[in-house]
């Protein structure tokens, strides 16, 4: 009984001297994959198993999975928002929001006087 071990070098079928290393179409065994930061062993396996690696395949004990699909997991980080932008997207929600009853002005009116009590003991210490 021969145990199967994933390949953590270069095989014959994700050889940069055959297939290049941008090449979408290039299999990688999740640990060539984890080690080019597409996450951890780990997470690709639960990838697999949601079924968001649909080119994974399963050989032997190990799985492989085309350049494509792990790519498709990258998402890009959002720029940090400007003042500005905060500034517009609470002018949005205050102009679609319903007009506030009496008794909701009282519970905030009754809230930033709290905090500004607590803001004038903390300065006056």
């Amino acid at each position: 009984m021969s145990a199967s071990v994933e390949p953590t070098d270069a095989v014959a079928d994700t050889d940069t001297r055959i297939t290049p290393p941008d090449d979408p179409f290039r299999w990688l065994w999740l640990a060539e994959a984890a080690a080019e930061h597409y996450g951890a062993r780990s997470t690709l396996r639960r990838h697999i198993a949601e079924g968001r690696l649909a080119t994974a395949q399963k050989i032997g004990r190990s799985w492989r999975v085309r350049k494509y699909d792990l790519d498709s997991l990258i998402v890009e980080r959002a720029a940090e928002p400007s003042c500005e932008d905060v500034e517009a997207a609470v002018a949005r929600i205050v102009a679609s929001a319903p007009p506030l009853t009496d008794a909701q002005i009282r519970t905030l009116s009754a809230a930033f006087v709290d905090q500004l009590k607590q803001r004038q003991t903390v300065g006056a210490k």
